[in-house]
């Protein structure tokens, strides 16, 4: 039997979230150094029916790139069951790290969790592409601060 290192209870898995969070570097953390430095840029968009969301500025702005840099896994039907509903899981497997798991739910164009389940094919983008993008983004916020 496979041992998960993935805690189970919800406050392991706030702390696992937080940690990830305060330690990484990626499109989303990124992203929301964006905003805070860029007064211009929306952090949040209204909709029509009085809903907030987070518009992730530098996942929109690399998108394309990353959905190409996609290739496909076959899920065995224990990752199947493994997976269903966990995004972070899959993240943690794959990358070693859970802070990817929004950036597999958008490609495999899923709008959440909820509708990450039951699949045999999914979508996993490119760790070196989204290396690429961030070192990018960090040579043109360094550009424009000299």
């Amino acid at each position: 039997m496979k041992i998960n290192t993935l805690q189970s209870s919800q406050n392991s898995f706030s702390k696992t979230i937080m940690n990830e969070f305060q330690s990484s570097v990626d499109i989303e953390n990124c992203s929301h150094k964006i905003t805070y430095d860029n007064k211009e840029l929306k952090k949040y968009l209204n909709t029509s029916h009085n809903i907030v969301f987070f518009d992730n500025v530098l996942l929109n702005k690399y998108y394309d790139k990353i959905k190409k840099s996609c290739t496909l896994h076959m899920l065995s039907k224990e990752e199947m069951i493994k997976y269903r509903y966990r995004p972070e899981a899959l993240s943690s497997d794959i990358y070693n790290t859970t802070a990817l798991w929004y950036l597999i739910l958008k490609v495999n164009s899923c709008e959440d969790y909820t509708e990450f389940y039951d699949l045999d094919v999914v979508l996993l983008p490119d760790i070196t592409k989204i290396n690429e993008c961030l070192v990018n983004e960090e040579f043109i916020l360094k550009k424009g601060s000299v």
